[in-house]
């Protein structure tokens, strides 16, 4: 049995040591080590035997490999992987878990038979992986630099992508995947993208972003994305001169007449009316103000 040990893997003068593995052809046969690691596939897929358990791993797996875990790789059907392996000094993930003071998370994540394994979107794939070549730069610019970031980045990593929510309350929240994907759709060439826009922006596939959906939102990202161009809709009526089949377009709908219907009922009134009503209301308090 190979053991790898934090004095052979781990500059005495950093906490980490990200590395690529191009291919399983370059891994090590089964082994354990003293540190903990983590690894994420950027390509491909792979079977990860550990700990007497196989895991089916697949672009975006991002998996924390504690000390004494036993692990080795082997290839999925005749395809390939490549992954980024991340070596972490115990005394980091220690002061991670110190700071975090969440004795439950801790025993959660390192007691369980299996390592934990966590799914990340392309966007938090390309994000965790920018943070650890920073990390890489860093290194041989500044050395305590470089361990700052690393501490600040691992507590990041464990609450996003490990951490489960413990009450009924937290388990309302919404992910921060979908809180991204909802924050980029507010932006009109997206909005006009409509439903294939918001399932690429998720990282996510279809069946789990409308799961999603109807759980934190209580309703169908149809129904979502309808409401928003609705309220854009809405804000132009009321600040803008443009035409209803202008603003019909400039709000993502496509078919004036589907806009029409829809507009007409959330609100309540056609688009016409809503906005010399709302016209009519403001009138009299534009009178009453002085030297007007």
């Amino acid at each position: 049995m190979l053991t790898f040990t934090e004095t052979g893997h781990i500059d005495p003068e950093l906490l980490v040591n990200p590395f690529w593995v191009e291919s399983l052809s370059q891994v090590s046969p089964e082994h354990t080590h003293d540190f903990y690691e983590f690894f994420i596939l950027s390509e491909g897929s792979c079977r990860h035997i550990v700990n007497g358990y196989t895991q089916l791993l697949k672009a975006g797996s991002l998996v924390l490999i504690r000390p004494a875990d036993i692990h080795r790789y082997e290839r999925d059907g005749q395809g390939d992987c490549r992954f980024l392996n991340v070596a972490c000094r115990s005394s980091l993930v220690q002061e991670a878990f110190a700071y975090l003071n969440e004795q439950a998370f801790k025993e959660e994540l390192l007691l369980a038979s299996e390592p934990p394994v966590a799914l990340l979107s392309q966007l938090e794939t390309l994000e965790f992986i920018n943070h650890f070549e920073r990390i890489l730069l860093l290194s041989t610019l500044d050395k305590s630099k470089a361990r700052l970031y690393a501490r600040s980045v691992l507590v990041d990593i464990l609450t996003r992508h490990f951490l489960q929510p413990g009450s009924a309350e937290r388990q309302t929240e919404i992910p921060l995947w979908l809180e991204q994907a909802l924050s980029k759709m507010q932006l009109k060439e997206n909005l006009s993208g409509g439903l294939q826009t918001l399932y690429r922006l998720s990282g996510r596939s279809v069946g789990h972003v409308n799961r999603a959906f109807r759980q934190y939102l209580h309703q169908t990202p149809t129904e979502y994305l309808n409401q928003l161009k609705l309220k854009a809709a809405r804000n132009l009526l009321l600040n803008t001169e443009l035409r209803v089949v202008e603003i019909a377009l400039e709000s993502g709908f496509e078919n004036v007449s589907h806009f029409y219907h829809q507009f007409k009922k959330f609100y309540n009134q056609a688009p016409l009316d809503f906005r010399k009503n709302a016209h009519a209301h403001a009138a009299p308090a534009a009178a009453a103000v002085p030297g007007q």
